[in-house]
């Protein structure tokens, strides 16, 4: 497995495992009726910090057992893979934008919005890694 498709899976499996919790807490909240906004920014910006330290502590494990191949300069294959990744987080992404700006025009709150705009981009991360993974598995 190469450096780049090992920092892929960390930040999928980080972004899944951190965000996944934020959003089930959320949902549970707006279940229940009792969404408060104060707690979750602060849900938010605790969720932020842990995902930046979680992927900063694992790329540092990684790229100090391999690091050879951490310093290596992409290759083409890889640029390609990166490039076909963010291509198809761009449509997440869109698609996602246009949905949460059409849910604004029907009324939703801006703390709704706030928290769609934010799934979004984590679809979108998500959608790369787990692209990004399937080129390098599929060996392309």
């Amino acid at each position: 497995m190469s450096f780049r498709e090992k920092m892929a899976w960390i930040s999928l499996l980080a972004n899944l495992a951190i965000y996944g919790f934020y959003f089930a807490a959320l949902a549970a909240a707006l279940g229940r009726g009792g969404a408060d906004a104060a707690h979750f920014t602060d849900l938010l910006i605790g969720s932020v910090v842990l995902l930046v330290v979680v992927t900063v502590v694992l790329s540092i494990i990684v790229a100090a057992w391999a690091p050879k191949e951490a310093q290596a300069a992409e290759d083409e294959r890889e640029k390609r893979i990166a490039l076909e990744a963010s291509h198809a987080a761009y449509f997440v992404i869109s698609a996602g934008a246009v949905m949460v700006i059409a849910a604004l025009y029907f009324g939703i709150s801006d703390f709704l919005a706030v928290n769609a705009l934010f799934f979004v981009l984590v679809a979108g991360e998500l959608t790369k890694n787990a692209a990004q993974i399937f080129q390098f598995r599929r060996g392309a």
